[in-house]
């Protein structure tokens, strides 16, 4: 699966995109709101394989696509459905540190979105913040969710 914005490309993972996403991943700036301890390098090679695992899935209900930029993996967005025939989904996105503040999370993000609703049937999104998050916060009220609890957002679509 492939998607393209002016600027990049939104793709299934690849099992070699792992040490891009446990570089970023290891950041500091990455794990602030996380509360948890860097991910070991046997982490990130599980949690990839997971992405692939989901993108080989049949009928397919969960697509976490790589964020690229000229080829190089800058962070993941997805929409994830509990099965395939739900309109309701889970919406996430994180980003390389190092690329905040560039539009990137936006532009795949509404990219997605569109797909999911177009595509996949979705009518409703939410999605989960860490309060303090205020980057995330702003870009899921940029994507036109709602917060309805502390940490908590919801989009709907007629």
């Amino acid at each position: 699966m492939e998607l393209r914005t002016p600027r990049l490309v939104l793709r299934d993972f690849q099992r070699e995109d792992t040490p891009s996403v446990f570089a970023y991943q290891s950041k500091p700036a990455y794990l602030k709101y996380y509360g948890q301890p860097p991910p070991t390098e046997e982490d990130v090679i599980a949690f990839v394989a997971l992405l692939c695992r989901w993108a080989e899935e049949v009928p397919r209900a969960k697509y976490q696509l790589a964020i690229t930029v000229e080829g190089r993996v800058i962070g993941t967005c997805g929409v994830r459905k509990a099965a395939p025939d739900d309109t309701v989904a889970e919406y996430g996105c994180e980003l390389d540190p190092a690329c905040w503040g560039h539009g990137y999370a936006r532009e795949a993000s509404r990219a997605l979105l569109e797909y999911a609703v177009q595509s996949l049937g979705v009518t409703r999104l939410f999605a989960l913040t860490q309060p303090g998050n205020l980057g995330a916060i702003r870009l899921a009220e940029s994507l036109g969710f709602l917060r309805v609890a502390d940490g908590r957002y919801e989009r709907i679509h007629p």
